[in-house]
C-alpha cells in the first residue's frame, strides 16, 4: 500500500469520516471533526504506522493530506 493510501485510511479512521471524503487535496479545515485533539491523535497514529517522529514545531504544520504524505515520505525514504 502506498503512503498516500495509508495516510488517507488513517485520517478517515481517526476522524471517523468516510474514506471517500479524504482526498489528496483535503485540508484540516475541510473536516469539522479535525480539531486540535484529533490532530494530535492523528499525528500519533501516523508516527506509529510509519515508524517516524515529528518535531513539536512541525506538528501544527501537518494540516493537509498532502503535507502529511510529504513529511512521511521524507522520513521513510529508502
Amino acid at each position: 500500500m502506498d503512503t498516500l493510501v495509508q495516510v488517507q485510511n488513517i485520517i478517515a479512521a481517526t476522524l471517523g469520516a468516510p474514506l471517500a471524503r479524504v482526498h489528496p487535496q483535503s485540508k484540516a479545515a475541510d473536516f469539522p471533526e479535525w480539531d486540535s485533539l484529533r490532530h494530535l491523535v492523528l499525528v500519533i497514529e501516523i508516527e506509529q504506522a510509519f515508524g517516524c517522529k515529528f518535531a513539536l514545531e512541525e506538528i501544527a504544520e501537518l494540516d493537509s493530506v498532502e503535507k502529511i504524505v510529504t513529511a512521511v515520505q521524507q522520513r521513510v525514504k529508502s
